[in-house]
């Protein structure tokens, strides 16, 4: 019962959403119900709050758990405060919805945000099978060449649910199966020039790349203990 009342109240935590595009969170109080707007900059604060009052409790959770969790306050409450935000080769925005941002940059910027104490600036610099060696263990990635579409999705589901990092030839992003759909989240030049998330096995961007490698971020233990041990900002 503890650890059941530990991932509701951490999914509470975690849901956080677009400061503009979200409802309103609702508190209940005693005598009133008091709504209240939660804005990026509390997202990322709140994250860290509940992983510093967590951490006992963390340690007996078990790994499918840990996933859920980590993989919920990246692509539940962080990720969506970007999307729309404007792509550029150059752009090294650290808002959502300011300036510009390039694809390596929005990974980096993504992860740092959601707790992992990472190099953004020197991570979003390297090429991305580079990036995602720094972040990832080797066992929990995949390389693959001239890969038919559908036989990737694949590849994804029977990994199941969880929070990818994908490199392409000259592209990097994020995959997201949330266990139903899987996404490709990623700041791209094509279409409407700024962060989206779409649904992968439509995406012309996955589909033209003829290597691909695929790193489970969520499935990494050294990146669970990373999160909840040394996540700063």
């Amino acid at each position: 019962m503890k650890i059941l009342f530990l991932l509701l109240s951490l999914s509470l935590f975690f849901s956080c959403g677009k400061k503009a595009r979200q409802p309103a969170i609702v508190f209940r109080q005693p005598a009133a119900i008091i709504p209240i707007k939660l804005n990026y900059d509390y997202c990322k604060k709140d994250i860290l709050l509940t992983k510093q009052k967590n951490k006992a409790a963390w340690s007996k959770l078990s790994k499918q758990q840990k996933e859920k969790i980590f993989t919920a306050s990246v692509a539940e409450t962080i990720i969506p405060n970007w999307i729309g935000t404007a792509w550029d080769f150059n752009g090294i925005s650290q808002t959502p919805q300011k300036g510009t941002i390039a694809c390596g940059y929005f990974v980096t910027t993504v992860l740092r945000d959601a707790g992992l104490n990472i190099a953004r600036v020197k991570l979003a610099q390297c090429a991305s099978e580079q990036m995602m060696l720094s972040l990832i263990q080797p066992k929990y990635i995949q390389r693959f060449s001239n890969i038919a579409m559908n036989n990737f999705i694949q590849n994804i589901n029977q990994q199941g649910y969880g929070l990818y990092i994908v490199g392409l030839d000259n592209h990097t992003g994020f995959i997201y199966n949330d266990g139903t759909e899987i996404y490709f989240i990623h700041s791209t030049v094509v279409g409407t020039r700024n962060v989206q998330k779409e649904k992968a096995a439509a995406s012309w961007v996955l589909q033209q790349s003829k290597y691909k490698v695929l790193g489970k971020i969520s499935a990494d233990e050294n990146v669970l203990a990373r999160w909840i041990v040394n996540g700063q900002w």
